[in-house]
């Protein structure tokens, strides 16, 4: 082999490890600079608090699994990548949540930073609002009482238990969204990819657009006097398990039911009159 063939396939060598080390260091994130270097991931932190009584919610966060449910008293729990910035305060009543992921740092970028943060608050308590917007994470409730409830995830699970809301609009780019034994009132649901599952719930106007799965909705009333429309572009529509094609209409007067996929199914079903 000739010296610069030789020299040629050396660098070329070392350009080749160089890529797949740094790649792995990239997607494992196992080399960062930032506050001098890091190997392996992030450690694990805490927040456990009481609060100060409140009756809105706040929340504005990169990466979180959120959980809010009832208890005894108002606290706090997290646990988080040591390398994300956190914090919270009650302040005028309001509960505000917020949380960053680094910005990208040499060799190792964003690792795989974790959060998750349960909120409790005492049974019985009626909130004003909750204003909850997550890049990246579920969101759950559960036997929550709020006058507002607007939550959104990029990608996550949206998923409500038994709670009641005179307004909501409940969002995912991409997850699916469940919403089971619930008082939704004026509400709008909106899922870009994933399933959408209404369950036993109850409402005076509902929308409903997926535009891409399944949308099921099992109401716990009688809809016989509401104005409906049903539509699945690529899929069929039935209703109390009888098929309608890709479409189905009704008049009415008591309230409005709208729910549309462009990609998937519409399967409605309700309590007949007695």
């Amino acid at each position: 082999m000739s010296m610069k063939k030789s020299i040629w396939m050396t660098g070329l060598t070392i350009i080749t490890a160089c890529c797949v080390v740094g790649g792995t260091f990239h997607y494992y994130g196992i080399f960062g600079f930032r506050d001098g270097f890091r190997f392996g991931a992030g450690r694990m932190a805490s927040a456990d608090s009481d609060l100060d009584a409140f009756d809105a919610i706040r929340v504005d966060a990169d990466t979180m699994d959120l959980t809010i449910e009832t208890g005894e008293r108002f606290f706090l729990s997290s646990q988080y990548t040591d390398t994300l910035k956190l914090e919270y305060e009650v302040k005028d009543g309001t509960l505000s949540v917020k949380e960053r992921t680094p910005k990208r740092a040499l060799w190792g970028g964003l690792r795989s930073e974790q959060c998750s943060m349960t909120l409790t608050i005492p049974e019985g308590t009626e909130l004003n609002f909750m204003d909850i917007k997550i890049a990246m994470g579920n969101i759950s409730a559960e036997k929550i009482t709020s006058k507002d409830c607007d939550a959104l995830t990029n990608m996550g699970n949206c998923i409500f238990k038994k709670c009641s809301f005179d307004e909501a609009d409940i969002d995912t780019n991409m997850g699916e969204i469940t919403i089971k034994d619930t008082y939704l009132g004026e509400a709008e649901v909106d899922n870009d990819m994933g399933a959408i599952k209404v369950e036993d719930c109850t409402f005076q106007n509902l929308d409903v657009d997926n535009a891409m799965g399944d949308t099921v909705i099992d109401a716990d009333q009688n809809l016989d006097d509401y104005q409906i429309g049903l539509e699945a572009g690529m899929g069929e529509v039935r209703v109390n398990g009888q098929g309608e094609g890709t479409k189905y209409r009704q008049s009415g007067s008591a309230g409005k039911l709208e729910a549309s996929t462009s990609m998937g199914s519409v399967r409605l079903s309700y309590r007949n009159e007695e």
